[in-house]
This record gives C-alpha cells, structure tokens and sequence, in this order.
C-alpha cells in the first residue's frame, strides 16, 4: 500500500471556533480524528515494478463528455500551459459507497465508477459516442448486432489482460445481479459472441438504436475480483485502489499500466464522504478538500458569485422538473384545460427563486446538450396568464374549480417549491389549487394507483441520453396501457412515433421523429417540463480539466493540478 494522505473533514462548530482565532481559511486545522485505514490492497501484478513506466508516446484519445463552461478565478500569467503531472486532488461528496460494484448506479458509487473502471464507449459532446475499451464498432445490416473491436494491450489492475470474454462476463453478471441497477436495459442484450480476444459481438432482438446508452454504463468488471466487492474495487481504469475506510473515504492511485499513456495526470485520487452538505462547503473553502459534488444550492452560487472557485452547474443529468397531468379526470380531460395549466406556470421564477438561476428555464421534455433538443421550439409555451384565461373560457372553465396538486418534498423539495409557485399563478385564472405533500410511501403508491391523482409535480429521469431512453424507459412519459399512471395519457399518435423512433439506426429520421414527439407534447400538455435539476461542482482554481460524465461521474484522468 501507499503513504496514506488524507485530509480531515472540517466540521461547522469547529470552523467557526478556530475562525475567530485565525485570519484566514487557510489556517484552519483538522479537528475531528480520521480512523486509520484498515481494508485491503488490490492484488498487485505478479513482478510488476512499484514506481510509474515511462509514458508512451501519446494516442487518440476519447473526449470527455462536455460540460458546461465553468466559472473559474483566472489563472496567474506565469503557470504554465499545459497538463502538470502528480499531486492529490481530493473530491467529497454527501452520499455513501455501497460496494465496489460500478454497475450499481447510485449518488455513492459516481466518485469512483470513471476512476477504477472503463466502459467499452462514453458519451461525448452532443451524446455521439467515443471510443475507450472499444475502439471501433459496427452494426450489422439488419441493426441487430453490434460488432465491437477491442482495445488490445488493456490491462487490469491486478496485470491481468482485458479481453472479449470480459465484456461477455460483464453484461451476464450486468443483467443477472440485483445489484445491477440497469440489468434491464442490460438484458436487450441476448446474447454475446467472443469471435477472438480482441472481438466481442453484441447479439439484439430487435432493432437498438439505444445501444450507446447500454454502452456507456456498461462497466468492464474483473470476473476475478467482483465478489470482493464490498472491501474493494478492481478495474482497468486510470486510478489504482488502495485504500477504503468505510463512511469516511476510498483512496485510489495512478494506475502505471493503464491504456491511455500519459494519463492519469494525478499521482493520486481521494474520494471524500461528508455527509453534511453544509461542512462540504467550509472544507472546500478551508482547503481539506479541493471539489465538492452537490452542495447546498446556496452554497453553489454564492461560490459561482464569488469568483474564487470553479463552479460547474451539473445541469447535464438525468433528471427534468415537471408537472404532470391527470389526462381523464374532469377538466383535464381537454387539452385546452391543460394547456391553460402550462402558459400558468412560472418557470423563470422558479428558476431563479428555488433554483437560484443554476438551471434555465424550459417548456421541453429533452435538455439543451440532447440532439433531440429543438432551440427554435424553447418557448412555444410560456409565461402568460392572459392566455391561460382565453383557454379556460374557450373549454368552458373560465370560473375555474379545485383541484389538488400532489407532491412530496421529502423525495424532491425543489418540486414541493414548484407546486407552491403553481398553486399561486392558479389562483390568478381561478383555479383553486390544494397542495398535497405526502409522505414518500404513499405519493409513490398514488402516483402508481390509476386514477389516484389530478396534478402532480415530480420530476423525471433517462433525458440525458439517447432521445428513445425517455420515452420507453421513464415512466412519466408512459402511456396508460404502459403504466403511465400519473398521466393516464393515451395516444396511437404517440405510440406510433415512439415506436418509430426505436426502429431504425438512422440519425436524421430519428431526429425528425423526435421533433414530432416534442410537438405533441407541447400540444398534449400531459407532462409539461419546467427546468432541468442542477446537481453542480465547486472546486479550487488550480484545479484543471475538470470534467465529468452523464452520471456525474468525474473523468478524474484528465484532471490536474496547477499548483
């Protein structure tokens, strides 16, 4: 094992008790003792020497996942360029780690998925897929199989070889093991052929133009290390397990073998846990640590505000806010009704108030880096009470009547936020709203009890990847006969469409598939999105490259630090 380095987690009390004896963050001591790491090191290659080999002549390689432009304090004139090599860069976040299982897909896991494992494509800028342990592919004529031509030369942690019947392991282990939280999508997958070493065949039933979303979760899992998941993590990633102290952190270093020569950059990676978001921020401004993954909302603007930290909104993830309608309870069962309660709907100001302007505000289902986003269809409903009036008088509910609104903010309090604001604009157009926030268990039997609902503000996921994904995988955008519930919509219209947006391979067809959807959903009003959920990063100014992937995952191989 390596030298531990570590830093202690600065709690709120002691902060500001040692800030009124000291002139500045910077002399902020630790004040709570870290326990002394005790869990195992991954197996080492047999003979393989400590120190780093030499880096390789560089090769092509795949681009992060683009991110929005950070606000950064500007760098001083004499830094140089380029990427420095070494260090320890320290990222905390709130949630805890599990296992070591890069196929369960929960908050805790994202601080190391990108660091310790590889999937076979990530998704780069505009959700067009990029080569890691896959360097190229092909589908065959009829779509139904995927040809993947292996990276040769990859190596595992423990120095053993990456080859075809890894990935064959992978996605059976992927779509067998509960602890697999996308085993249904890895299941569209029947079959897996292993031609050569270096050549894995994806065999499909139908059709998958969503195969890139398959791709790009799809962790390579070490078949010899995967049931020691719950002490450590075994990959063939850039960053090296070493150290785990459960609830506290998971210390990784630079992998000397790893494919992609030259990278990492870092000497040496900690993933942090400090579960109070409010301590995050101090030990960020304290320097214990030198990026947090989703503080409090305050805390991230008062950080983009304040110019001394890089600041990323984390806008590019899954989740959309929206309102959701009851498509056969009384007056919602014309569209006009429903419409009414779409141009009634605030979302700048609940962008700004409740989201504190990290997010922009949205009338569509997909998000701004999607293909399947129209810019020139942003704002085809809007903000207008005038017109949300004219539409209730022309359905005949120009009186108005009551309505409930069901919500639950222990689940998503910025969603409660939002049926406040909705509840309010309502009154305006003599809608009388009762906001109903619920405890968790029971919003989520109503929301999938038929019938038990009439608005509902929620959000939904799966709108930051292939167009397809969100709308034969969120169950917000079901139909009834699909389970759509909240909604009850029911359209052949749709149905169509979306069947026809998974039926070919083509791009331009399925962008102008996905345009017609994005249409009828601006005209059906049955789920009427309002503002993408920001989950953002903060971190210090020497920190560079810092980017991350569609899971909030940092690509911590091309970060480095200018110090």
């Amino acid at each position: 094992m390596g030298q531990t380095i570590s830093r202690r987690r600065v709690r709120r009390r002691d902060f500001l008790k040692l800030s009124a004896a000291t002139l500045g963050l910077g002399m902020l001591g630790a004040c709570t003792g870290a326990t002394q790491p005790v869990s195992t090191q991954a197996p080492a290659a047999a003979g393989r020497p400590t120190p780093a080999k030499p880096a390789a002549q560089p090769v092509a390689t795949p681009a992060p996942v683009a991110t929005a432009a950070p606000t950064q304090a500007p760098a001083a004139a004499t830094q140089p360029a380029g990427p420095k090599k070494g260090g320890t860069f320290t990222m905390a976040r709130t949630p805890a780690i599990i296992e070591f299982n890069p196929l369960s897909l929960v908050a805790g896991h994202f601080g190391f998925m990108r660091a310790m494992f590889n999937t076979l494509t990530r998704y780069g800028d505009n959700l067009q897929p990029q080569p890691e342990l896959a360097e190229k592919w092909d589908f065959s004529a009829d779509g139904k199989a995927l040809t993947l031509k292996l990276r040769q030369g990859v190596k595992y942690h423990s120095g053993r070889e990456f080859t075809s019947d890894d990935v064959k392991f992978s996605v059976e282990w992927g779509s067998s093991n509960d602890q697999s939280t996308m085993r249904t999508l890895f299941k569209t997958i029947k079959q897996v052929e292993t031609p050569d070493k270096y050549t894995a065949v994806l065999k499909f039933d139908t059709v998958n133009p969503g195969a890139f979303d398959l791709l790009d979760t799809l962790y390579m899992l070490d078949k010899e290390a995967i049931n020691d998941r719950a002490k450590m993590g075994v990959g063939t990633g850039p960053f090296k397990f070493d150290k785990y102290v459960p609830n506290d952190r998971v210390e990784m270093v630079a992998f000397p073998d790893y494919w992609d020569k030259g990278k990492p950059y870092l000497e040496r990676y900690i993933a942090r846990q400090i579960p109070d978001v409010s301590s995050m921020a101090i030990n960020l401004e304290s320097g214990a640590v030198d990026a947090i993954w989703q503080p409090a909302q305050v805390d991230l603007q008062r950080f983009k505000d304040g110019g001394k930290f890089g600041v990323d909104m984390g806008v590019k993830g899954a989740q959309m806010y929206a309102v959701i309608i009851n498509t056969k309870y009384g007056p919602f069962k014309d569209k006009r009704v429903r419409q009414a309660i779409a141009w009634s709907m605030d979302r700048a100001r609940y962008a700004k108030s409740v989201l504190l302007g990290l997010a922009e505000p949205t009338c569509l289902m997909w998000p701004s880096h999607s293909w399947a986003y129209f810019k020139d269809l942003e704002g085809k409903i809007g903000f207008d009470l005038e017109k949300a009036k004219a539409l209730l008088k022309e359905a005949g509910f120009e009186k108005g009547f009551d309505v409930e609104i069901l919500t639950c903010s222990k689940l998503q309090p910025p969603a409660n936020a939002m049926a406040q604001i909705l509840q309010a604009d309502l009154k305006k157009i003599d809608i009388n709203a009762k906001v109903a926030d619920q405890e968790t268990a029971i919003f989520q039997n109503r929301i999938t009890s038929l019938g038990d609902t009439q608005i509902v503000c929620h959000g939904y996921g799966r709108c930051n990847r292939d167009p397809g994904s969100l709308v034969t995988a969120a169950a917000l955008w079901y139909t009834e006969k699909q389970g759509g519930v909240a909604s009850r919509f029911e359209s052949a219209t749709y149905d169509q469409l979306r069947a026809d947006l998974q039926t070919t391979l083509d791009q331009e067809k399925r962008k102008q598939t996905a345009r017609k959807i994005q249409e009828l959903a601006l005209d059906e009003c049955f789920n009427i999105p309002s503002a993408p959920q920001a989950r953002g990063f903060a971190y210090a100014p020497f920190v560079k490259g810092f980017a991350y992937d569609l899971d909030y995952s940092p690509v911590v191989s091309d970060i480095w630090l200018r110090k």
